[in-house]
């Protein structure tokens, strides 16, 4: 009987050291990349970057313009014709017309990731931990009904090294690299970027402004 009651309490009390142990790797990753207080005070950040399609030939030349209350707008010169997308308090448009559901989800969670170690902080008590498979550790952000994001890190170093994207059967996906810091937090200057497990370009930053 004693014996039963020790079991019992062990399995009451494992999803709370669980939570626990997330809380404290969730702070380690947010601290890797400039700290809570912070990403606390960010409210934009523009950059400018080479994008490198993987679909289509010719570079493009790409100017980002994200701020914290979720609105972002990107527009990507190629030779030949120019890309703008626009999130502006939840609607979104692409080249002037009403972006449809699935340009409007990729939209959101493009916006979404731009500043991840922001995003884990404000839903840092409704975050789920994935595991660690495969040398990463992954994190379950839900952003709202219909939205999620998955975002792994390196347990060796608290960087993030990729974030998925998921809308309903969609996903995609972004690989970081080249960290750099500006004005004390950790920026990713080159991402790898896939929709529904396909290549879709690389962009790397020439410039990155925080504000």
């Amino acid at each position: 009987m004693k014996r039963t009651a020790i079991l019992a309490a062990a399995l009451l009390l494992a999803p709370t050291l669980r939570a626990d142990d997330l809380g404290a790797f969730v702070d380690k990753v947010i601290a890797a990349h400039g700290g809570t207080a912070a990403w606390a005070k960010v409210t934009r950040i523009d950059g400018t970057a080479k994008v490198t399609p993987a679909m289509r030939a010719g570079n493009g030349k790409m100017t980002r313009s994200w701020s914290g209350a979720g609105d972002l707008r990107v527009e990507i010169a190629y030779p030949d014709r120019t890309e703008v997308r626009v999130l502006e308090k939840g609607k979104g448009t692409n080249n002037g017309r009403e972006s449809n559901a699935m340009e409007l989800a990729a939209m959101r969670l493009q916006a979404a990731r731009i500043a991840l170690p922001k995003l884990l902080a404000e839903k840092k008590a409704s975050l789920r931990d994935l595991g660690t498979k495969d040398g990463v550790r992954s994190i379950e952000v839900p952003i709202d009904a219909q939205l999620s994001m998955t975002v792994d890190v390196d347990p060796a170093t608290a960087r993030i090294v990729r974030s998925t994207g998921h809308s309903g059967a969609m996903s995609f996906t972004t690989a970081y690299g080249d960290y750099l810091e500006i004005g004390g937090l950790l920026i990713a200057f080159h991402e790898e970027n896939e929709a529904m497990g396909m290549k879709t370009a690389n962009i790397d930053f020439d410039r990155v402004d925080v504000k």
